[in-house]
């Protein structure tokens, strides 16, 4: 079994989860709350205080309890607490010795482990996706909306998510082939810069490999990325995108979002415009 078929796997179990939702609630209607999943399966769900934790999964003998970061923005504890419902769907599929067999060829003796470690964690993100942002119905918002970089905040409203989430979805689940790409300022001091911090699409990309990437991972100042991070409207350009030995030139729009240091760039670029 590969990773492409895992998550194939544990994103059916949650696509099921989705459905039993809706049956029971009786309509499709947005947002998605970890809350309403936890009670079809019997968890309980905590707010504390976890410090730099997202959240963690506790097992008791008389059921399940996840402890969410109460410190943290609402989209962020909704995504964390479908994430730790992931590792509930996971254990259930009993995938587990699929992640343990994995080999690495290594001299370093952790790096078997982390990297398993990894794999499980991009499973139960594709979950928390799929439970938040169910993939039939985002897709109706997105068709009613559009496809640009003005429905990004839209969604994320209105499904309770992130900003990087929805934009993160739109490039998956959109029927017109996008990609969504976040930068952020330089690390360097003095140099002003923005770079590359994901790219991913066109397309469901659930190894966190995107066909399309920019050509230039770094953009020095001035640009029109620059305006897009200092004001905020949102501005269109056009920038190269490569997949192997493949250029092409796209349209792109680009909106900043955030204050001060966690200011960023989202931006859409669109392959058959």
């Amino acid at each position: 079994m590969n990773f492409e078929l895992a998550a194939s796997l544990v994103v059916e179990k949650a696509k099921s989860l989705v459905n039993s939702l809706i049956e029971n609630r009786g309509h499709d209607k947005p947002p998605f709350l970890p809350s309403e999943y936890a009670n079809l399966q019997d968890i309980k769900i905590v707010k504390a205080d976890l410090n730099e934790t997202s959240a963690v999964l506790l097992r008791f003998k008389d059921g399940q309890v996840i402890k969410v970061n109460q410190k943290h923005n609402l989209a962020r504890q909704n995504f964390s607490c479908a994430h730790e419902i992931g590792h509930v769907l996971l254990r259930g599929l009993e995938l587990e010795p699929y992640v343990e067999g994995i080999e690495y060829r290594t001299f370093n003796p952790q790096a078997g482990r982390l990297a398993r470690q990894r794999v499980r964690e991009r499973l139960c993100d594709a979950v928390a996706t799929e439970l938040l942002m169910p993939e039939l119905v985002f897709r109706r918002y997105l068709s009613d909306f559009g496809v640009s970089i003005n429905s990004i905040e839209r969604l994320a409203s209105i499904f309770e998510v992130s900003i990087r989430a929805a934009a993160w979805r739109i490039a998956e689940v959109s029927q017109e082939p996008c990609i969504a790409t976040i930068w952020q300022p330089h690390p360097r001091p003095g140099y002003k810069a923005l770079r590359l911090a994901w790219s991913v699409g066109p397309g469901i990309h659930l190894t966190d490999r995107a066909d399309y990437t920019p050509e230039h991972t770094n953009i020095t100042y001035p640009s029109v990325l620059h305006k897009a991070y200092e004001y905020d409207k949102p501005v269109r350009c056009y920038r190269k995108f490569k997949r192997g030995t493949d250029v092409r030139r796209l349209p792109m729009e680009a909106k900043g979002f955030g204050r001060g240091e966690t200011r960023y760039v989202v931006s859409l670029a669109f392959l058959d415009r």
